[in-house]
């Protein structure tokens, strides 16, 4: 990930929720502070197989609730730093709500984006 711009709010740290590095605010964010857009390629899910790294992907899902597409940023040339932001491991600790692919912070805290 050498060369890929981390905006001085951020950095990235050895992830506690899951492998490898994390993102972590260096600050305060406010309650309703958007970052966005995650960057990615977009697949169908057909394009998918059993073998596919799911970590780094978000499902892009239609008013119904269908999956129209993924947002894959396992490959860093067609991703941004949010590819850093992973899912809490339990409902009791997301402090984000990905809308339209974009972060909104739910909390007036010092985030952990592991």
């Amino acid at each position: 990930m050498l060369g890929m711009y981390v905006p001085d709010r951020f950095s990235l740290k050895s992830s506690k929720v899951q492998d490898g590095i994390g993102l972590y605010t260096a600050r305060r964010v406010k309650k309703g502070e958007k970052f966005g857009p995650f960057a990615g390629e977009k697949k169908l899910p057909s394009e998918l197989d059993e073998s596919s790294d799911t970590r780094l992907m978000w499902e892009v899902r239609g008013s119904k609730g269908d999956v129209l597409y993924i947002l894959d940023a396992s490959n860093p040339r067609y991703a941004n730093w949010l590819r850093f932001v992973h899912q809490a491991p339990s409902q009791e600790q997301k402090n984000l709500a990905a809308i339209q692919v974009h972060f909104l912070s739910a909390d007036n805290e010092t985030l952990r984006l592991t």
